[in-house]
């Protein structure tokens, strides 16, 4: 009975064994019959692929790209896109602002203010070619009320002597004469009513109403008296606060500015965002901004301006006085150019890898040019690109801005394939037994060899990308779904295209033509020994691993390397941050770059500008409840500085009618009633736009009903995102916590980046996390080798553990363009250690002893040099991108020099050590048996490599 069941134990236990055999046995058997039916008929194999392939461009005529940045890099379930979404169709219109900083050693002189005058007033001048849009045609208007300001009670007085018989109580307010509430009405809005609307520039300027004569007549004191007393725009009639302009500022003892070292003028445009098409205006980075058309142009016209006046000064050497400035579009127009500017680098890499390629596969001679050959290997992966873009726009995916290094992912693994392949070949052609078969055979038997490696790692690589599809954030997204697609139609074409071609091609050799020219025969050609291409790669890689890293002293060594390296890794991943600043999209030189370093070395606590929006609210109900709100957004430690209309108009009310609404609630009528006597009065006029109504607001008449308030306010100027990310999140917590009944958010343009900050270490996390299971579970279920699995998975978590903590040292962070990197590093780290690893798996050794070290030589000689071959070619590719300014290309150089070096350390060096020690059995047990039995007879046997088994 114990017998019986000892014996069952064993054959479950054999059964489990025989799996890895048995699948490998399949797999071969699939490629090798496949292979006979490809080269059997190789010309209808090209013609159907090809028909497929055009039939998958149907799919470009939905091609859409992406170029809205709210649906590319903001999470969509964010509340960010709901909110910003929402401001957008209740707004219907922005503020967008173009910004001049002129710096000097002093700028408070006439010298300076002058040059600033001049410059100031061409730009006001400037034009459009066709149509002719000027700055009055975009600019934001306000009204000018230095009408009022310029009368005084007794005129007012004159003009209706009745004006008190509104509000008897005012005649007896000792307060500051404010004409909307002691002028009557009827008077006041009559007045206001004919004011004409002026366009909002805020400039320092301004003092003197943009009067070049009147600057150039003033001496040093008369500059610095009317800067520190002058509160009021003179030409607008506004309160204003001048100094808020100037940096680099000193005062004397009594508190007074008396130079500066920088000044700036806001130019403030007006977009309607019913006007605004991104699909249009929109860049191919991703990066543009919301503006209309007229608005672009003329901040073409702006730049081109300003371009001149910056080369004049520079010229002219005037007062050490220099010249920066920004745009709405800067950002959008040198981040995309920027991007793509580099196109000329890549197709020299491009052409690097052709070159390559044909050096690889062909030997020096006419026949073994393998020109066509080279070309196709090329050509299938250029095909798969459009077959994957076509299939993706078919299903309506968007194609995004970083979809452009796809490419490069698809030569790195499809190269890699055609290596493989030819490595099998000449692992075909090495064994006797084969070589006397028909070329048709030979094909399929490589065709085996090389389909179950390829096709561990390709199929690996895709469901990689598929479960990266989970990703939250769009751009990453859709660049995943593409990335799968286009990996499995580079391996379909790699083993259908390709190897009907390598049919074609090798036959083309057998009867001797030419390689460029096939009509050309070449009679008296005899071929060069067989393997003497290799024989020099071959012994080269025998005698580092048998004479250097497979002895006992070179084991250690490796080992001791690895884990030097993953210490070095875990500490600098420890210590890698998630941060993306937009900025590192501008290259040093662009005139954006300039100015914000000049902004941020004279303005250095200007930080990122916020607003609490109120909407669905009663707000007279609400009142004191707002200014509570505002109250705990000003106590916050982050904000610097909060414009609260609520503070103002209480403080109004207070000091012109004398009642306190901060604590009591007052009747609706009535509060809307001192709203609009403080909307139309001089301090309360800047905040008309801070309201939208749910009515026309009409001086002289209650305001109607409040639809939309908002209150600015402005953070404090942060360094990193542990710094930010608190201050959004607390900020939103505030408003959500506020308890009052309705909308409240706070919102930020900056959030947009400042929320994907947020989210994107936890994604790169988890997207890697998953794409490991999907390795450890893809290699599982094509090798089913348990032992091997979890070699491969660990030099892939090695990898990817001193990727990442030398991104650190290399000054890289955790931000969507690295999150790209590393979920191709995940692809490229599978292929060299499964290749390795398989290998091992079907080699067989050369001696009867035991051989593990035998096999792992047979396996490192067959495939080393391939897999580094392959990943040459892609690091030859991107070779060009190490002098490119673009921030994307700089990373993703970074990354995949890491991953192609770490990567082939860990599988070319670490693994065949741990292989060639602790390593599994061959997967062809039965036929090492009976080589060694034929051993004992016969002598070592002279075959390298198994040959097809064929159950």
């Amino acid at each position: 009975m114990e017998i019986e069941q000892i014996s069952q134990k064993r054959s479950i236990r054999e059964h489990l064994q025989l799996i890895p055999e048995r699948i490998s046995q399949i797999v071969e058997h699939f490629f090798y019959q496949l292979g006979l039916k490809i080269t059997r008929h190789p010309k209808r194999w090209i013609t159907a692929s090809l028909i497929v392939i055009a039939f998958c461009t149907i799919g470009f005529y939905r091609f859409r790209q992406e170029k809205n940045p709210l649906k590319l890099w903001v999470p969509p379930d964010s509340d960010f896109i709901r909110d910003t979404e929402w401001l957008i169709s209740q707004f219907g219109e922005a503020q967008r602002q173009e910004t001049i900083i002129l710096t000097g050693d002093d700028i408070l002189t006439p010298e300076a203010l002058y040059k600033l005058n001049e410059i100031t007033t061409r730009i006001i001048g400037v034009q459009t070619n066709y149509p002719h849009i000027a700055w009055t045609d975009v600019c934001f208007k306000i009204p000018v009320v230095t009408n009022v300001n310029l009368r005084d009670k007794r005129d007012i007085d004159e003009l209706d002597n009745d004006f008190f018989d509104e509000e008897p109580g005012a005649r007896m307010n000792k307060s500051a004469f404010e004409p909307s509430v002691h002028a009557s009405t009827k008077t006041y809005c009559s007045i206001f009513n004919s004011f004409q609307k002026g366009c909002l520039l805020v400039s320092i300027l301004d003092i003197w109403e943009f009067n070049s004569n009147l600057i150039k007549s003033q001496t040093k004191e008369d500059i610095i008296r009317k800067l520190n007393s002058t509160q009021i725009s003179p030409t607008l009639g506004h309160p204003m606060n001048y100094t808020e302009l100037l940096g680099g500022i000193m005062r004397d003892e009594l508190g007074r500015i008396i130079s500066a070292k920088a000044v700036k003028t806001e130019f403030v445009t007006h977009v309607n965002f019913s006007n605004v098409n991104l699909n249009k205006i929109g860049n191919d980075a991703g990066t543009a901004d919301w503006a209309t058309n007229e608005v672009l142009k003329w901040e073409s016209a702006f730049l081109d301006e300003l371009e001149q006046s910056k080369n004049q000064l520079k010229k002219n050497g005037e007062n050490n006085l220099q010249l920066w400035y920004e745009a709405g579009r800067s950002f959008g127009d040198i981040s995309s150019s920027t991007m793509f500017q580099d196109a000329d680098k890549l197709t020299i890499g491009i052409i690097l890898m052709f070159l390559y390629v044909q050096l690889v596969l062909s030997n020096f001679n006419w026949i073994e040019w393998r020109f066509c050959l080279s070309s196709i290997a090329l050509l299938c992966i250029g095909a798969a690109f459009i077959a994957a873009i076509g299939i993706c726009s078919l299903f309506g995916v968007p194609y995004g801005p970083v979809h452009n290094s796809l490419p490069f992912m698809l030569m790195g693994l499809g190269v890699d394939d055609v290596f493989v392949m030819a490595a099998s070949w000449e692992q075909v052609l090495s064994e006797k037994i084969n070589r006397v078969k028909p070329l048709q055979e030979k094909v399929a038997l490589m065709l085996s060899h090389a389909g179950s490696a390829i096709s561990i790692t390709s199929l690996t690589d895709v469901v990689a990308f598929i479960i990266g599809t989970s990703t939250i954030l769009p751009c990453l997204q859709s660049f995943c779904i593409y990335a799968a697609v286009g990996v499995l139609v580079t391996f379909l074409l790699q083993v259908t295209i390709f190897v009907a071609f390598f049919m074609i091609d090798a036959k083309r050799m057998e009867e001797k033509r030419n390689g460029a020219i096939p009509c050309i025969v070449h009679l008296n050609y005899e071929s060069p020994k067989l393997g003497t291409k290799h024989s020099i790669s071959w012994n080269f890689i025998d005698k580092i691993y048998s004479k250097v890293i497979l002895t006992r002293v070179g084991k250690i060594i490796v080992i001791i390397i690895t884990i030097v390296l993953a210490t070095f890794g875990g500490l600098g991943s420890y210590h890698l941050e998630q941060w993306f600043d937009p900025m590192w999209f501008l290259p040093e030189g662009s005139h954006l770059n300039d100015y914000i370093q000049v902004r941020n070395k004279q303005f250095p606590e200007r930080g990122q500008h916020a607003f609490l929006f109120l909407s669905k609210i009663d707000i007279p109900e609400n009142f004191p409840q707002i200014i509570h709100l505002v109250d705990d957004l000003k106590n916050l430690s982050y904000i610097e500085n909060v414009k609260s209309w609520p503070h103002d108009f209480a403080e109004f009310i207070d000091i012109y009618y004398g009642e306190d609404i901060k604590k009591t609630v007052i009747d609706s009528k009535q509060f809307y009633f001192y709203l609009s006597k403080f909307l139309f009065s001089q301090k309360g006029g800047i905040y008309q736009s801070n309201f939208r109504f749910e009515g026309n607001l009409t001086c002289g008449e209650n305001t109607p009903s409040i639809f939309i308030a908002s209150v600015d306010f402005s953070f404090f100027k942060f360094s990193s995102p542990n710094e930010w990310i608190p201050a959004m999140d607390e900020s939103k917590r505030i408003a959500a916590n506020s308890k009052i009944d309705g909308f409240t958010i706070v919102w930020s343009k900056m959030f947009a980046s400042w929320v994907t900050d947020k989210v994107i270490a936890q994604e790169v996390t988890r997207n890697i996390l998953l794409a490991l299971i999907c390795v450890m579970g893809m290699t599982t279920l094509l090798i089913g080798e348990p032992q091997t699995c979890f070699w491969i998975l660990l030099c892939v978590l090695l990898t990817l553990l001193d990727v990442c903590g030398f991104m650190f040292y290399w000054g890289l962070t955790i931000d969507i363009v690295s999150c790209i990197g590393l979920e191709l590093a995940v692809g490229l780290s599978v292929d060299y250690a499964a290749h390795v690893a398989h290998a091992f798996l079907v080699a067989k050794s050369r001696d009867g002893k035991l051989n593990r070290r035998s096999r792992i030589l047979t396996a490192v000689r067959h495939i080393g040099a391939a897999v580094t071959y392959g990943a040459g070619s892609t690091l030859l590719a991107l070779s060009l991108l190490v002098f490119s300014r673009a921030y994307v290309f700089q990373s993703f150089f970074k990354i995949f020099l890491l991953v192609i070096v770490i990567g082939l350390w860990h599988g070319l060096l670490l693994l065949p050590v741990v292989l060639s020690t602790i390593g599994p059995r061959s997967l062809h047990r039965e036929i090492e048996i009976q080589e060694r039995e034929l051993q004992t007879i016969k002598g070592p046997i002279e075959e390298e490599s198994v040959p097809l088994n064929k159950s």
